[in-house]
Order: C-alpha cells, then sequence, then structure tokens
C-alpha cells in the first residue's frame, strides 16, 4: 500500500452490505465525506446475473468504502 501513498498495512478499500444504499449516501454526505460513486444500479455478470445497487465514497482516512443491496 505505500505505493499509493497509505501506509502500509492500511485497508485500501472495502464493502458493506446493506438494505438502503441511498439512506448510507445520505448519512455519509451529511456527515462531510466525499461521494465518489453516487448511488446507481448495476448487474454484475454472473450465471445467474446478479442485480445490485451500489456507491462509493471516501473514508476518514481516504479509504474507499463500498455500499451495496441485492436487488
Amino acid at each position: 500500500n505505500a505505493e499509493n501513498g497509505l501506509p502500509q498495512g492500511s485497508i485500501r478499500h472495502f464493502a458493506f452490505k446493506t438494505n438502503d444504499v441511498d439512506q448510507c449516501v445520505k448519512i455519509v454526505r451529511e456527515s462531510g465525506y466525499q461521494i465518489t460513486v453516487e448511488p446507481k444500479d448495476v448487474v454484475i455478470a454472473s450465471n445467474p446475473p446478479f442485480p445490485i445497487r451500489v456507491a462509493f465514497c471516501i473514508g476518514p482516512v481516504g479509504e474507499e468504502i463500498e455500499f451495496f443491496q441485492e436487488k
């Protein structure tokens, strides 16, 4: 991770499964953190296809946080 500007041992990305991506984004935004990908619906290519709603933000120490919910 040191080559990415983060201290060694830092977590660069993690994901939370939630029942309401939009509410998570609202709380993150109200807390003053940057939303990098607004909530959107995507389908993960798999068999069968896996539809989700997803959003991303930057956490307090620069980590990328993902929120997703199954559709």
